[in-house]
């Protein structure tokens, strides 16, 4: 993922006999041999989206993009999990592979659509169960962690992977549409960015695998239906390499922008162009609105790793986001939207590589509260890092608490409770106050999101196991008031 730059993990692999079990009313036991393992030479199909033994398919909301929605807020307002219920979560299924899992899962219309090994894999929500196969080229360089953008309309599910290839996959077929190189993997090109898919283009960054060697980052459009490159926009000039976008791009539908952070000036310590910043680029010919740039001189490797939340909040539109150095910066665009001003800043982490320091998510938001997590904290306080909760037009610190391990998992939100991954614990807290209300042991290592729909929580690890967890029993519809049928509230 891009937040890994220069800070690959090692990831070991144990070959086992592939066990999935399905939890919950239905007490299943399905055995998949092989599943994730060889590469078939085609993908495997199946002519229905789901298997006879599908369950019935709750209402809710997509999580049709890395972020959930274009703002990149992480919030899924659906209803159905509260800090009234989100207690009774339990385990419904599991798929335990020996390939990693890298990336936040997309959840559309009851279908997970994930990316393991060399492969993108469509899956039954309720179950578990496979429903399609696709196999893309070898993987030599890493794991893939650009998560998949679907669009149900078109039929077609994107992704980007470690050789700087972007795919087009047929959502009914699971067959391959189209597929673009967007630079060289043997000079350093890498995609850790997930697509964004908006305005009928795919709009995702381009890096290098860590600064070795370094490449000539950018953004590239590319036409959703054809993968033909739409523009390109890099953000150093010609011959020089550096400016890696790392970040997966967020949109201002009304300001026609595209938004992406960026990486380091890698060969010097000056960024003079576009390194080190927030910058907006016209989504359809990709011309700079406006850039803010957070560090003239780096000389720590400080960059953006992650991407931006943008919301509103009283009247202001907000840009936030975290870098390296362990500081949030929120910015606010002037009108005419040529120039945008500081609006707040804030250390939260000592500089550093990923264990030592520096933020490598991105934020969440809801109702006026800007959530992110960083690494051991400037004063030593939290030795495995911090999470916090922020007023979202002032920067105030509204709470904080330590974690359990340095957070990686970008976090993810219902409203009033906030899914935190950490040293290899799920734990949910109640928004407002950082109370926890419930947790899941996983003793894995993350580097995905949690992804909220139809009542469900999933998250993959590198280790090569997809959890879900949802309601022993499922009701048709969000309840009103936030209380399921026969679900008592959290008395914690």
């Amino acid at each position: 993922m891009q937040f890994l730059k220069r800070h690959m993990l090692t990831v070991a692999f144990v070959a086992i006999t592939f066990l999935v079990v399905v939890t919950g009313t239905t007490s299943a036991v399905v055995r998949y041999y092989g599943w994730f393992g060889v590469p078939k030479p085609t993908p495997h199909v199946t002519t229905t989206r789901h298997s006879g033994n599908s369950l019935p398919l709750p209402d809710g909301q997509d999580w049709a993009q890395y972020r959930f929605d274009l703002s990149g807020t992480g919030m899924n307002p659906e209803g159905y999990i509260s800090a009234k219920n989100v207690s009774q979560l339990v385990e419904q299924w599991t798929i335990n592979p020996h390939l990693a899992f890298g990336s936040t899962p997309a959840i559309v219309n009851g279908v997970v659509y994930v990316p393991a090994g060399n492969s993108l894999f469509a899956l039954d929500l309720m179950t578990g169960e496979r429903i399609w196969q696709f196999n893309g080229a070898p993987q030599t360089r890493g794991i893939i962690s650009s998560s998949v953008a679907v669009d149900p309309g078109a039929h077609l599910a994107y992704y980007g992977t470690p050789d700087a290839h972007v795919y087009a996959v047929n959502m009914l077929t699971g067959t391959a549409v189209w597929n673009i190189q967007l630079g060289n993997p043997e000079a350093g090109a890498y995609i850790w960015s997930s697509p964004l898919l908006v305005n009928g283009k795919v709009y995702i960054g381009l890096a290098s695998r860590n600064d070795n060697p370094c490449v000539r980052g950018g953004v590239f459009a590319l036409d959703a239906a054809t993968g033909k490159i739409a523009w390109m926009h890099y953000t150093v000039g010609a011959g020089a390499l550096c400016g890696s976008v790392w970040s997966s791009l967020i949109a201002n539908p009304a300001a026609h922008e595209v938004i992406a952070t960026t990486g380091n000036p890698c060969l010097s310590s000056q960024s003079d162009e576009q390194q080190d910043s927030f910058v907006a680029m016209d989504w359809d010919t990709g011309t700079t609105h406006w850039q803010y740039t957070a560090l003239e001189q780096d000389d720590c490797d400080c960059d953006f790793g992650q991407g931006p939340v943008d919301f509103t909040y009283h009247g202001q539109e907000y840009l936030v986001a975290g870098n390296k150095g362990g500081v949030v910066y929120a910015v606010t665009p002037l009108p005419g939207r040529h120039s945008v001003q500081l609006a707040w800043s804030l250390k939260i982490a000592k500089p550093g590589f990923l264990g030592y320091g520096g933020i490598f998510q991105p934020p969440t938001y809801s109702d006026g509260k800007v959530f992110i997590a960083g690494g051991p904290t400037p004063d030593g306080s939290c030795k495995q890092g911090a999470l916090y909760a922020f007023q979202a037009d002032t920067g105030k610190v509204l709470w904080h608490l330590c974690t359990l391990g340095q957070v990686l998992s970008p976090t993810s939100t219902t409203g009033d409770v906030l899914f935190v991954e950490q040293g290899g614990v799920l734990i949910a807290y109640e928004s407002a106050t950082g109370r926890e209300l419930w947790r899941a042991e996983q003793h894995s290592e993350f580097w995905g999101g949690v992804s909220i729909s139809r009542g469900h929580v999933l998250i993959g690890s590198v280790s090569g196991i997809l959890y879900s967890y949802s309601f022993p029993e499922m009701p048709k519809h969000p309840p009103s008031g936030g209380l399921l049928p026969g679900v008592p509230p959290y008395l914690g």
